[in-house]
């Protein structure tokens, strides 16, 4: 079992993509597993054939500890037996079978539908998807639509988690993925489905089923049905650890906050000036961004760590942004942003928050993050007091922009107000620090123009 991460401890195998007594190539996707961020592809370290598979499907286990061996053909393992050859007539005797090249995805269609490869035809140098398929079609086996040959059906891990979760059949879902494969967004709909046809006062089906916008975190789906008082509710192995997490540095951060209101009415021109020149939709949360990242350069304490009892400084400054997913929570990184384009980060942060939604982010996008940035201000949120992500020194929590009446030069006026609390983990940032970066920040956000500086 790999380590993937500085703290993972261990590793969930969602499944083989290899069986046992299989050859295997060098690279090739071998097992899928999941860490408490993401579920991460295994490529094989080597070539050979796959031995001594001792973990299951579904089985936790400890960084480290050995699951299957990968040996030469004729290598005799530890804890195996070399079979023994019975002896044959020479007119019995026929050729070795040697196992045809065939590609990732082939091997990966032909183990979904039951289909023995050696049996299929490949067109070019090795088999590929389309033979798989052609295989199918002519032996007229091709399942139903997101159904195998041996009654499986097929579906992405985290569909088949979802499903699990909240007690629906994969078989009674329609997918919409590669060959009618359920996905997690099937998963969400056909929930939502349940919970209208099995609710007092059935709600319309709309026409067209929208997915939330990429760029904005989404609440946790709904399971459904209404829970038993008192019985435990499904967690998630990603909940779990984000709990572990948070008590953690809730117990040992000695947290402390500072607020600041700021004056947002130039932050619209400044994102519609941007706006004008970038193809990918720039959001308020880009400009923070920006700005968070500048006001860091002279911040540095800030931009800093607390790690076995020193203050470590970060060579770079890399914003995470806290993204809601149905499992949890997922901090992206944009890396280097002070460096980067307002419409750069504007494109990266789209990708970034929509594949942590989809559940395909990597872990080297999960890790790295020096300062992180939680927005709830498109939920409705006016302030709210974020945990520090250790190692980092501080986080951001923004509310939402908002017109309220304030004072300026002793007259109540109406202006689009925005509240930001910065909390600060005591052992790296002092009061004076944090107020001084909470300061730059606002005085940058309330004239942009200052940032060019």
């Amino acid at each position: 079992m790999p380590a993937l991460g500085m703290a993972q401890e261990s590793g969930t195998l969602l499944r083989w993509l290899k069986a046992e007594g299989e050859t295997v190539t060098k690279g090739e996707p071998l097992m899928e597993i999941a860490t408490d961020k993401t579920d991460v592809e295994i490529e094989a370290p080597a070539s050979g054939v796959l031995r001594n598979v001792t973990a299951r499907e579904g089985d936790e286990i400890p960084v480290g500890q050995v699951i299957a061996l990968i040996a030469g053909p004729d290598e005799v393992v530890p804890g195996s037996v070399p079979a023994q050859p019975a002896p044959v007539s020479t007119a019995d005797a026929a050729p070795a079978t040697v196992p045809p090249a065939i590609s990732p995805v082939a091997a990966r269609l032909a183990a979904e539908h039951g289909v023995d490869v050696r049996k299929v035809k490949a067109a070019g140098g090795r088999i590929q998807k389309e033979d798989v398929l052609a295989y199918l079609a002519a032996q007229g086996s091709a399942a139903p639509s997101g159904r195998a040959t041996g009654g499986r059906v097929l579906a992405s891990p985290k569909a088949r988690r979802l499903a699990s979760e909240v007690g629906l059949e994969l078989a009674a879902i329609t997918g919409s993925g590669p060959d009618g494969a359920v996905l997690a967004a099937d998963v969400a709909r056909a929930t939502l489905a349940t919970t209208q046809a099995t609710g007092a006062v059935a709600a319309p089906t709309p026409a067209v089923v929208v997915p939330p916008p990429a760029a904005q975190p989404v609440p946790a789906a709904s399971t459904g049905a209404v829970p038993v008082a008192g019985s435990e509710l499904p967690m998630s192995r990603m909940w779990k650890v984000m709990a572990e997490r948070l008590t953690q540095s809730w117990t040992t951060v000695p947290h402390f906050y500072l607020v600041r209101d700021v004056d947002a009415g130039q932050l619209s021109g400044w994102r519609a000036a941007v706006q004008s020149r970038a193809a990918a939709k720039v959001t308020y949360t880009d400009l923070l961004v920006k700005a968070v990242a500048l006001t860091l350069r002279t911040h540095a304490r800030l931009n800093a760590a607390w790690m076995d009892g020193k203050i470590i400084a970060n060579a770079g400054i890399h914003i995470g942004l806290a993204v809601a997913v149905d499992e949890g929570l997922l901090v992206p990184v944009i890396r280097d942003a002070d460096r980067r384009g307002l419409a750069e980060i504007a494109a990266d942060r789209a990708d970034l928050v929509a594949r942590a939604q989809a559940g395909k982010l990597g872990l080297d996008e999960l890790q790295g993050g020096t300062f992180t940035i939680s927005n709830l201000g498109m939920l409705g949120v006016d302030a709210f007091n974020a945990i520090v992500n250790p190692p980092q020194a501080a986080i951001l929590a923004v509310g939402r922009i908002a017109d309220r009446v304030v004072a300026i030069g002793g007259q109540a006026v109406v202006r689009p107000m925005l509240t930001l609390t910065l909390s600060c983990d005591h052992r790296v940032v002092d009061g004076a620090r944090g107020a001084a970066f909470l300061d730059d920040l606002a005085g940058a956000l309330e004239a942009p123009l200052r940032l060019l500086a």
